[in-house]
């Protein structure tokens, strides 16, 4: 019986919640079921030009702008946020809503994605806190059955985060270095709140985020990287290139979000970062000051 107990650290300890699985990460055959699977995980369309009226980019922008700044207080793993804007663009898709309800898909979206992607989930509270009880734990708990609904139940999307264990194991020992995970893994975050990258493929995120960690921490042979991977992703290294210097203007227009030692290992490559997306889930204490959390949307006039 001594043998039988979970081993896994607890989400609020300083240890990682899971080792990772070598067999998985080494088997070419996940990675290429991976690569199989994408398409059907991807929106299928622009929504803003063919299914939205009242929804604009630049909210898409807020509003995931704001998730992953919840993801980032409440310490969620780095899947929650990807898995979370690939419920949001897919239901965009094919569930028309009016601009006011935009925060509310944010909010279920977060949750289902919470509930799937790490041992404890973030709650119906929380999130109506977040928005400063403009949106009610009831409304989420009746939309997040219209999201499931809309989805088709289909919770188990292929996302960029998915992909970068699996190709930082191709590019030894670049890719055994701690610091290039936290800022590929930040550079993914950063994408996903950007409306051009909603119908870029996972993959190709993946290794353009990579790439511009490597080559931002200015570290040797990042073009090797790159083909290497691209190679790994059936993709043409050149046409990647847009990608990579579309991620190095977002860092660049997002710095002053980032946490200053992801900023500073940009620029001179010295100390260990914190991301925003990379850290252990914490407990949200219940004497908030509401002025120190992200604000309602709902007050902003699109």
């Amino acid at each position: 019986m001594e043998e039988l107990y979970c081993s896994e650290a607890p989400a609020c300890s300083d240890e990682p919640i899971a080792h990772e699985d070598p067999t998985l990460l080494n088997d070419r055959r996940v990675l290429d079921n991976m690569l199989q699977l994408q398409p059907f995980s991807m929106p299928p369309q622009n929504y803003f030009k063919h299914i939205q009226n009242d929804i604009q980019p630049f909210m898409r922008k807020i509003v995931t702008g704001w998730m992953m700044e919840i993801c980032e207080e409440q310490a969620c793993e780095d899947q929650v946020f990807a898995t979370a804007i690939n419920f949001f663009d897919r239901f965009l898709c094919v569930c028309v809503i009016q601009k006011t309800q935009l925060q509310l898909v944010g909010a279920v979206c977060l949750l289902l994605a919470s509930k799937l992607r790490q041992c404890r989930p973030l709650s119906a509270e929380h999130l109506a806190y977040y928005t400063e009880y403009s949106v009610s734990v009831e409304e989420i708990k009746q939309w997040e059955l219209l999201l499931l609904s809309k989805l088709g139940w289909d919770l188990s999307p292929i996302t960029a985060c998915d992909f970068v264990d699996h190709l930082l194991r191709r590019v030894y020992p670049v890719g055994q270095e701690p610091i290039v995970r936290r800022h590929a893994t930040t550079f993914v975050a950063l994408v996903g709140t950007e409306p051009e990258f909603v119908q870029v493929e996972p993959s190709a995120i993946a290794v353009a985020a990579i790439t511009a960690a490597v080559r931002g921490l200015n570290m040797s042979s990042w073009s090797e990287v790159l083909s290497t991977l691209a190679s790994a992703v059936n993709l043409d290294a050149h046409a990647l290139m847009p990608v990579i210097q579309q991620i190095d203007l977002v860092v660049t227009k997002e710095s002053t979000i980032l946490p200053p030692s992801v900023h500073n290992q940009q620029q001179q490559a010295q100390q260990q970062p914190s991301t925003p997306t990379n850290k252990q889930q914490a407990t949200v204490p219940m004497d908030f000051d509401i002025n120190d959390t992200p604000k309602d949307l709902t007050d902003i006039h699109f």
